[in-house]
């Protein structure tokens, strides 16, 4: 079983009290244009979005008709270009790409889990260029570049929308 680098509070370490998440994105620019998707209901996101076990049958529909980025959870042990790989490969079918530039971004925003609470998000952003088109494999059922001025907040799942303005200066 894959082990995902999710925390939750804890008397032994200092993390959020609403917990926090690690995870890499693979962000592809053309111009203006960003690549995001929609997911197809698919076991595949049970290994890249484990999250999603414990939200509602609503937030988890949402999830299905939302954009995200390229992304997933970084697992334990694992170095966050090795989780990039992972996205390029099995999302994307990208098998050579290169990497123009890289950062680490943060942010918070109100814990599902832990009511009250922030979690904090982690996010390993990776900027990609590579030849060729995406694969539309089974588990994705849209895949698209988007002009950046079109995306808002609330089109994106996983509170993946509070990285546009991050995207808008990459």
């Amino acid at each position: 079983m894959d082990k995902f680098g999710f925390f939750g509070p804890s008397e032994r370490h200092f993390v959020p009290s609403g917990g926090f998440c690690i995870s890499a994105f693979a962000i592809s620019r053309k111009d203006e244009d960003v690549l995001v998707l929609r997911p197809a209901k698919h076991e595949k996101w049970e290994k890249w979005a484990p999250n999603w076990k414990i939200y509602s049958p609503e937030a988890l529909e949402r999830e299905y008709k939302s954009w995200r980025f390229p992304s997933s959870y970084v697992k334990f042990g694992e170095h966050p270009d090795d989780t990039l790989r992972r996205i390029m490969e099995e999302q994307l079918g990208i098998s050579r790409y290169q990497v123009k530039s890289y950062r680490l971004v943060n942010y918070y925003s109100p814990s599902r889990r832990y009511q009250g609470e922030m979690h904090w998000d982690y996010c390993f952003m990776y900027n990609v260029s590579f030849n060729g088109s995406p694969t539309l494999k089974p588990w994705i059922q849209d895949i698209s570049y988007v002009q950046i001025k079109e995306l808002r907040e609330e089109d994106f799942g996983s509170a993946q929308g509070s990285l546009i303005d991050v995207i808008n200066t990459f």
